[in-house]
């Protein structure tokens, strides 16, 4: 399914609206003519007349009728395989999200990523190498770069990393 730009213009209004509460909210700066919500200030002003702009350029659109008001289905909707790869993610994100403390990231990440990579390109070889050097990465940056902590699960009773 795809929002409408008028959809799209009404959330960027409210969040920009939202934005602009909060940075009047901010204290000002007794040095300066302006405080912590200067910028912020700006970027939802600029995200609220850019929803306002959309939300227009939508309602054209619908009154012309080239698109839908509000919602409408675009050409990936229609295809089943499509809707099964969706699936096949956020089933995949939350099924990491349950495994990822008690196997740990290196294997639940491997899983993830070669299963995922196999449904898309159809080769395991590639899927394999690609969920071995993603993962890879991500560990050797998180981990030893930056030193977050990743859940080790099994490894850490297996002697850890």
């Amino acid at each position: 399914m795809k929002l409408s730009d008028l959809s799209w213009g009404i959330v960027c209004l409210a969040l920009g609206l939202g934005v602009l509460g909060v940075a009047s909210g901010m204290e000002k700066s007794p040095y300066f003519q302006y405080g912590a919500g200067f910028y912020p200030s700006i970027i939802g002003a600029l995200l609220a007349l850019s929803g306002l702009t959309l939300a227009a350029k939508g309602i054209a659109a619908a009154r012309a009728e080239r698109a839908p008001l509000w919602l409408g289905l675009c050409a990936w909707c229609r295809e089943p395989a499509r809707w099964l790869n969706l699936t096949l993610v956020i089933g995949g994100l939350l099924g990491f999200l349950l495994m990822v403390e008690p196997l740990g990231f290196l294997p639940t990440g491997l899983l993830l990523i070669a299963a995922l990579a196999l449904r898309f390109t159809g080769r395991p070889m590639l899927a394999l190498t690609s969920a071995v050097g993603v993962v890879a990465f991500l560990y050797v940056f998180f981990q030893q770069v930056m030193g977050v902590p990743l859940p080790q699960g099994l490894l850490a009773r297996l002697g850890g990393l």
